[in-house]
């Protein structure tokens, strides 16, 4: 057992020395005489010292400095050849004759019994690998200095963040606490370590063979295996030397590992400037766990800048999977997330339509509340074309103003003067532009804005990427103004839609709102009950070539709700009143028309529970019937104009809506009464809602003369409609529905999905939909859907969805992909075929569906290349999770 020094350092300095009493050497030198050396008391004799050669220690016992007065101390001499003291296990040769390895352990064992490790090479392609055995050896002893494993959740979908508390800010008044084997004083002023050295500062820790304090410039200079850690770095060096008063250093033959990246690397130079500016020379580094070398940056120089969040790098080049494949004179990115200027990663693909495509945007920081971003976009069948989004921020207002830009379309025609064939040519100039702002002006009071244009109705169809492919038949734009406060809400909007669907007729066109102006007025007494509202609105109505108009809808109600633990009664009365002033009305129709009529409604319901127990599972077993009588007199509105009006899609909700029509062009006439009932099976330990049934049926005590257009209805039962859903296990859930027409005796809807989930790598859907509008007629919707994301064989995995029409025989859309999902990086691939017409959304025909192949690659804490694969996927493959 060896004797070893305790040195504590507190700021101001003094020293302080205490001895462990377990067996060693005690040498002093008699003046004129040769060394005096003592045997302590210990289990064991100690082996025969050596004693120190040094000049300076053979004139003078040696002394520590002394701001305070003590006695010199003896020096315990501990036998030469000592071997840093670090966690984990030291293996040496064993003696001749024998196979085994001499092991010796200290701290706790981190990968478990100590093993002879077949070969000393590593290799991850065709180039010499980044970082040998030795090292890789090395950065698994400093993932085991760190607090927390940087890797340890590496393939969550989500970022889990470590719970450690840093001890940085303790550093200024936390005591240095030093070990070692043996030391030295020179001149009151530097102290030298020696053996086993380790020294302990708040979070701070440094192992090293030999170590130099001098206590005049603050500094220690550590040779010799040298592992550094803190709570944010850890890393390794032959020698360092540290400014512990500035948290300046400078090391060679480095090797560090950054937790909060993670990444990991190696330096022949590092220099760490002050706590926030450090250069490397000749560095490589990865986000790879220790023993991965998948991909590897490179650079000459590298310069890192925490108080900017900006990196640099100089002659820099990317391996990947041991190739090189990517390689630039200078290269910039972030350390943080804050915005720097500079080029994002490039996305590219490619479909029948554009040919190859891709886009290299440029990112400009103009100011902290202005960025501009900057994307030139090259399609091989189409030409160069160039966009820009602009971007603001005040305390009041955030927006963006963006302009994309095609000069000359090569697959568009310019056409000739008057429709002149003759002078048709390629080259039509395309574009598109938006604009986005909102506005704060009091905490009730705000502004939104969005104005949006594209030069024609193909723009989307034909300049979209296959992936982000746009499905919206009229392009949007509005603009509005909003207060609210308790009881009271007010909403002017302007609304106007361009149509980009060329199967929409003219006369089908939207109607555009200039303006829509909503006030809805509501308040609850609190020692009555009753509840009063109001709503009320104004639209002006414009269309070229139409009947135009203004309608003024003023609904006032009075509800009496009476609830109770197991049932509840909501009377209510309201009055609807519409007048409409209209121009353009065609010779005979009335210009002033008003419209007046009551409503009435009773909502009422009961709820049973009852507690059971299935083996040692507990359930709540619920049944909740509910009536809802409905009575609107009829009134002739053939005469009103269909502004905004349509008939709700018929399901569950809407056997409980007080007018079938959306809008207010039509009020619907009824004497009608809804029997449905819910039942639900509650797992009573978590909440689940195993299974769920609703069932329900209006019966109607007249016919309904209101319509939008056709013949009157005249049955006498509405659809049955069921719905079943259920949480089956944590895994897998369902749902679906039918509905029954008595009148037809057959199904006219049907729709069922199950989903199995056991994220973030196992996703299955299957769906299938069963549509017939009219009963007399055959199916308009007949389509199956099935999609999935499965593991195929270490950590790569399957994407896929088909939709397939029934009807037609045919694929509506399918695609198929990889996905490749690692520690440092993600690949994705797919292959997509689908419909690339609006118009054609049911068509058969294979000629009118276009295909696409795209990849994309994430290289983690680095950067991404390619398409936007995993946005795709989010949107297409519903379960599908991003990983953050």
């Amino acid at each position: 057992m060896h004797r070893r020094f305790i040195f504590v350092f507190f700021l101001p300095l003094y020293t302080e020395l205490s001895i462990a009493n377990s067996g060693a050497w005690n040498c002093e030198k008699v003046e004129g005489e040769e060394w005096s050396c003592n045997a302590l008391p210990s289990s064991g004799e100690p082996e025969q010292p050596e004693f120190p050669t040094s000049d300076s220690s053979a004139e003078a016992p040696i002394t520590l400095p002394e701001p305070v007065p003590f006695k010199p101390a003896p020096v315990y001499v501990q036998p030469p050849k000592t071997v840093a003291k670090r966690q984990g296990w030291t293996c040496t040769s064993a003696e001749e004759g024998e196979e085994s390895w001499n092991c010796s352990l200290i701290g706790s064992d981190p990968k478990g019994k100590a093993r002879v490790i077949d070969g000393e090479e590593y290799s991850s392609g065709l180039l010499t690998a980044a970082f040998d055995f030795n090292q890789e050896q090395v950065f698994d002893t400093l993932q085991s200095q760190l607090k927390y494993d940087p890797w340890e959740n590496c393939m969550a979908s989500s970022r889990i963040e470590p719970l450690y508390t840093p001890g940085k800010d303790l550093r200024n008044t936390s005591p240095m606490d030093v070990r070692a084997d043996y030391s030295e004083v020179f001149d009151k002023e530097i102290t030298s370590f020696f053996g086993n050295v380790e020294i302990i500062r708040a979070d701070q820790n440094v192992l090293s063979d030999m170590a130099s304090y001098d206590s005049i410039s603050d500094t220690m200079d550590a040779q010799g295996h040298v592992f550094y850690s803190e709570d944010e770095l850890s890393l390794y060096s032959d020698t360092a030397l540290l400014n512990l008063g500035t948290d300046e250093a400078r090391l060679r033959k480095a090797l560090f590992i950054s937790p909060a990246s993670p990444i990991r690397g190696s330096a022949d130079v590092v220099y760490r400037d002050s706590k926030m500016l450090s250069r490397y020379k000749e560095v490589a580094f990865t986000s790879c766990r220790p023993g991965n070398q998948d991909w590897v940056m490179h650079a000459k120089r590298l310069k890192m800048n925490k108080l900017t969040g900006k990196a640099a790098a100089k002659h820099a080049w990317l391996e990947f999977k041991g190739l090189p494949v990517l390689y630039t004179p200078y290269i910039s990115f972030p350390l943080d997330d804050r915005r720097l200027s500079g080029f994002l990663p490039p996305t590219w693909g490619s479909n029948d339509r554009n040919g190859f495509d891709i886009v290299a945007p440029y990112y400009w920081n103009i100011a902290p509340n202005y960025d501009l971003t900057v994307w030139p976009r090259y399609m091989a069948n189409r030409g160069g074309m160039l966009g820009g989004d602009f971007r603001y921020l005040t305390k009041m207002t955030s927006g963006s103003v963006g302009i994309d830009f095609l000069p000359s379309d090569g697959l568009r025609k310019v056409e000739g003067v008057d429709g002149d064939v003759e002078n048709e040519y390629y080259g039509k100039a395309r574009y598109s532009g938006t604009i986005k702002n909102t506005t704060t002006f009091t905490p009730n009071l705000n502004s939104n804005l969005n104005l949006n244009y594209v030069s024609d109705k193909d723009y989307f169809i034909d300049l979209n990427n296959a992936l982000g492919i746009s499905n919206d038949r009229h392009l949007r734009s509005d603009a509005n103004l909003n207060y609210s406060t308790e009881g009271v809400s007010l909403t002017t909007r302007l609304e106007a839609y361009q149509t980009i669907d060329r199967s929409i007729a003219d006369s089908a066109r939207p109607y555009q709102k200039l303006p829509e102006v909503n006030l809805r007025l509501n308040h609850e007494f609190e020692d009555w009950p009753v509840d009063i509202a109001a709503e009320n609105q104004y639209v002006n109505f414009y269309r070229d070539g139409r009947v135009s108009g203004q309608r003024l809808s003023i609904n006032p109600s009075v509800t009496m709700p009476l609830e109770t633990a197991g049932s509840f009664l909501k009377p209510k009365v309201s009055l609807q009143h519409s007048q409409y002033y209209l121009t353009d009305q065609a010779k005979g129709n009335p210009n002033s028309i008003n419209r007046t009529l009551p409503v009435f409604s009773v909502d009422s319901g009961l709820f049973f529970e009852k507690d059971f127990k299935i083996a040692d599972s507990s359930y709540m077993h619920t049944i909740e019937p509910r009536l809802f009588y409905l009575y609107i007199p009829e009134e002739d509105q053939k005469d009103i104009p269909i502004f905004d009006t349509s008939t709700f899609d018929f399901n569950f909700s809407s056997l409980f809506r007080e007018n079938r029509f959306s809008g207010k062009d039509r009020i619907q006439d009824a004497n009608q009464v809804t029997v449905a009932m819910t039942t639900r099976l509650i797992d009573s330990d978590n909440g689940a809602e195993r299974l769920n049934l609703s069932v329900g049926e209006i019966f109607y005590f007249k016919d309904r003369e209101v319509v939008i257009s056709g013949a009157p209805e005249t049955n006498q039962l509405s659809n049955v409609v069921a719905e079943l859903s259920g949480q089956l296990t944590d895994h897998l859930s369902f749902t679906s529905g039918v509905q029954w027409n008595p009148d037809v005796n057959d199904f006219t809807r049907a729709q069922f999905d199950i989903r199995y989930r056991n994220q973030p790598e196992q996703i299955i859907n299957l769906g299938y939909r069963y549509r017939r509008d009219n009963p007399n007629a055959v199916a308009s919707i007949i389509q199956s859907d099935a999609s999935f994301r499965w593991p195929l064989y270490d950590n790569w995995f399957g994407v896929g969805r088909w939709q397939y029409s029934l009807k037609l025989n045919s694929t509506k859309e399918s695609f198929l992909g990889l996905e490749k999902e690692s520690c440092c990086w993600r690949f994705r691939v797919v292959w997509r075929r689908f419909t690339n017409s609006l118009s054609n959304s049911t068509v058969a025909d294979e000629a009118k569906m276009d295909q696409g192949i795209f990849l994309q690659i994430e290289l983690k804490g680095l950067t991404s290349f390619g398409d936007k694969v995993d946005d795709f996927l989010e949107k297409n493959l519903n379960g599908y999770q991003r990983p953050k």
